[in-house]
């Protein structure tokens, strides 16, 4: 076999090949021994067909195509390693000739990595906000524990307070596109008044009354509702309270403090450190987590690249699959009729999937780019951490999740591009400056 590029555009190369006359006969009758092999032709035995009935029967043209499947693997296995090709799709491959006793030629057509020019990373500088928890954080937040660890108590003949939970049973009213008010119902929910989420109108109706006292009022929808036909007009509602039940607190001692530590803790003090320091390790992570993705996204914008057709559109593709089944999943609709719902046309998501897709890809690529150029590689031990910090999260045998993970090619796969993307990104943070920001908090007092 010989093969010359004929050119190169972009990510994008014509390799001209030529097959030897023998190497093509060759493989010609063993294609037609094969196709012997696997059918049945009356007045003969099974794998003992004449090639000439065959030729008769299939065309020879067609054993000529099954003769030149079986060459190209290694052809193509042949210019990937000589021309060191990063190829992201299979060949396209067009006949020129293909006649027995003449050389065999094609043009293949190869899609590979494009070419990446990366900024210097270490001239790039991103900001990482300082982790600080103040005593308003900290009240706030083991108040807000208190909250999820609390009972509800139901009360008799007292007027709802803004801490309370309520039932109400609730008719919505609305005036039609004719002027006549539509009025349905009746429904039943439960408000958390305490919640930031409820309506100020409808806490503000409630607040007062007595379980079995009527409420009424008037909201008026706003854009981000999701019934984008009831946007802009006012539903008028008429609620009946049922129950009142109020919040009942725990008590600041070390049993609570042990449930919710899932430790000994013995003084508020001693809790109120412990709590601190968990938030504050939240918040550098969350802090890191930033930093590395406005790291990442400066030297994405930095790097020269062109982003390959065939890669965004196969992003796409994954995307709008992945959307239609969690659609179906959980609203149990189509995704047409969930774009009905959201008033956003077919092309209006088109766009902006699409718009995603391509950053994903570009991001993707460079940081292949950045992980190749670091010699940054996915080892046993990275398999062993990273399996152990999932069994330890989901509290399930380690064992049994090695075993599992790899009988699963695509989730042992998936689980190597994390664990490369995450040694790549470390990688990058080290090398690039990272300067801690300074908080309002921290800032000196202007004299």
């Amino acid at each position: 076999m010989r093969s010359e590029m004929l050119s190169q555009e972009k990510n994008v190369l014509s390799m001209k090949v030529e097959f030897e006359p023998a190497e093509f006969a060759k493989n010609v009758d063993l294609a037609a021994k094969e196709l012997a092999s696997k059918v049945n032709i009356p007045g003969f035995r099974k794998g003992h067909a004449p090639r000439k009935i065959l030729e008769m029967r299939f065309g020879k043209q067609a054993i000529f195509a099954e003769a030149l499947e079986k060459m190209l693997p290694d052809a193509i296995e042949t210019i990937v390693k000589d021309y060191e090709l990063d190829l992201i799709d299979e060949p396209d491959v067009k006949i020129d000739t293909m006649e027995e006793g003449s050389p065999v030629e094609i043009t293949m057509t190869f899609e590979v990595t494009p070419e990446i020019t990366l900024p210097d990373l270490k001239e790039i500088m991103v900001e990482r906000a300082v982790a600080l928890v103040n005593d308003e954080t900290l009240d706030k937040t083991i108040e807000e524990i208190k909250v999820q660890n609390s009972t509800l108590a139901p009360v008799e003949n007292r007027e709802i307070s803004p801490s309370d939970t309520v039932e109400i049973e609730y008719f919505t009213a609305v005036a039609g596109d004719d002027g006549e008010e539509e009025r349905h119902g009746p429904d039943t929910t439960t408000l958390d008044l305490n919640q930031s989420s409820v309506r100020t109108e409808i806490r503000d109706a409630l607040l007062g009354k007595k379980a079995g006292e009527a409420a009424e009022a008037s909201v008026l929808v706003e854009e981000d509702y999701p019934e984008k036909n009831l946007v802009g007009k006012t539903l008028r509602y008429e609620m009946t309270v049922k129950t009142v039940k109020e919040r009942i607190l725990p008590e600041l001692e070390p049993e609570f403090f042990k449930k919710v530590l899932q430790q000994d803790c013995d003084t508020l003090e001693a809790f109120r450190g412990e709590v601190k320091n968990r938030i504050l390790e939240r918040m550098k992570a969350d802090n890191q987590s930033r930093a590395e993705y406005d790291a990442v996204e400066i030297i994405t914008d930095k790097s020269v690249l062109d982003v390959p057709e065939k890669l965004v559109q196969r992003q796409v593709e994954a995307m709008e699959k992945e959307d239609e089944e969690r659609i179906q999943r959980s609203r149990k609709i189509s995704m047409d009729e969930y774009l009905a719902e959201s008033s956003v046309s077919r092309e209006e998501y088109g766009q902006n999937l699409r718009k995603q897709a391509e950053a994903i890809v570009r991001r993707s690529l460079v940081l292949d780019k950045i992980g190749d150029e670091m010699n940054i590689s996915v080892e046993k031990e990275d398999f062993e951490a990273e399996m152990g910090s999932l069994a330890s999260t989901y509290g399930i045998d380690a064992e049994r999740l090695v075993t599992s993970l790899f009988k699963d090619e695509k989730r042992l796969t998936e689980m190597a591009n994390r664990i490369k993307y995450k040694k790549t990104v470390s990688a990058i943070m080290d090398t690039i400056t990272v300067k801690d920001a300074e908080t309002a908090e921290e800032k000196p007092a202007q004299e």
